[in-house]
C-alpha cells in the first residue's frame, strides 16, 4: 500500500501564546524547534503552514525540517503569509495570490508534490476572519477567496487545507461541498475533534470527492502535546496540527 501524509498548521508566527498582537517579531526559535519536533514526529510528505511572517522564518523552519519550502506573503496583510514543505526533488510550487485579481487580505498558495506512485495537487490556504472585517465583510471575503483558490488550478486540486476561520458547516464548507470535496474529519468519524486550542475546528482538510475513499487516516495533535510547560494556558500555537494519510492507487 502506498501512502502521502499531509500535514497543516497555524502556527501562529510561531510566538507561543499569549500573544496579544498581530505585529508579530522574529520567531521563538524555541518555539519553532519544538513545533518543527512535532510535525517530524507525523513524517509529513508535505507540511502546509499559516502565519509565517516572513521568508526568513520559512527558511529557518525549511532548515530545521530539512524540507524544500515555498513562500507566500499575505496580500493586504504581509505578516499572514504561508509556507508550504517538501522532501527535496518531490515538490513544486504553482500559483498563489500574489498573482490573483482578487485583494486577498491573507494568503493562499498551490503544490504540485510527487508520492511514489502519483502526483498531488494541494492548497494551502488562510482566509479571512473579523479581527480585522466586519463579520459581512468577513463572510463574503472568505468566499471569494476560495473561489479563486479553487479556480488557479486548471486541473483541480486532490486536497485543500488550512485555516478557515470558519466552521465547516458554514458558507465556506457548503462552497468546498458545491466544488466536489469533503471534510476528511467527518469521513473518518473525527467530526467532534477541535483543531483549536480554545475549541471548534476552525482548521481543515478538505478532500476531493475523486480521492475520498483513499483516506486512511485522520488525526489531531493532543492539545497537550502543544502545551509549553511553564504557566498554566501556554500553549506552542493557539492552534492544533492536523493531518491525512491517503492511499494512493
Amino acid at each position: 500500500m502506498k501512502q502521502f501524509t499531509v500535514l497543516s498548521h497555524n502556527a501562529f508566527w510561531f510566538q507561543g501564546t499569549p500573544f496579544p498582537t498581530d505585529q508579530p517579531p522574529p520567531p521563538d526559535m524555541d518555539v519553532l524547534k519544538r513545533l518543527c519536533a512535532i510535525y517530524q514526529e507525523v513524517e509529513p510528505d508535505v507540511i502546509c503552514l499559516q502565519e509565517i511572517q516572513d521568508r526568513e522564518t520559512l527558511e529557518a523552519v525549511a532548515e530545521h525540517l530539512d524540507m524544500r519550502g515555498s513562500h507566500c506573503p499575505g496580500t493586504a496583510l504581509p505578516q499572514y503569509g504561508g509556507g508550504v514543505f517538501w522532501h527535496p526533488d518531490r515538490g513544486q510550487p504553482m500559483r498563489n495570490s500574489q498573482g490573483s485579481s482578487v485583494r486577498t487580505q491573507r494568503m493562499w498558495q498551490t503544490v504540485e508534490v510527487a508520492g511514489s506512485d502519483c502526483r498531488l495537487r494541494i492548497g494551502n490556504v488562510h482566509l479571512p476572519s473579523e479581527r480585522q472585517l466586519s463579520r459581512e465583510q468577513a463572510a463574503a471575503q472568505r468566499l471569494a477567496e476560495l473561489e479563486d483558490l479553487i479556480a488557479s488550478a486548471e486541473a483541480g486540486l486532490d486536497i485543500i487545507v488550512g485555516d478557515f476561520n470558519e466552521q465547516p458547516d458554514g458558507p465556506v464548507g457548503e462552497c468546498l461541498a458545491r466544488h466536489g470535496y469533503v471534510d476528511a474529519a467527518v469521513l473518518s468519524d473525527r467530526a467532534g475533534a477541535p483543531t483549536n486550542i480554545a475549541e471548534g475546528r476552525g482548521d481543515q482538510i478538505w478532500i476531493k470527492q475523486r480521492t475520498g475513499d483513499r483516506v486512511l487516516t485522520y488525526d489531531v495533535a493532543d492539545k497537550q502535546r502543544l502545551a509549553r510547560g511553564d504557566a498554566g494556558g501556554h500553549y506552542l500555537s493557539d492552534h492544533l496540527p492536523l493531518w491525512i494519510t491517503v492511499e494512493h492507487r
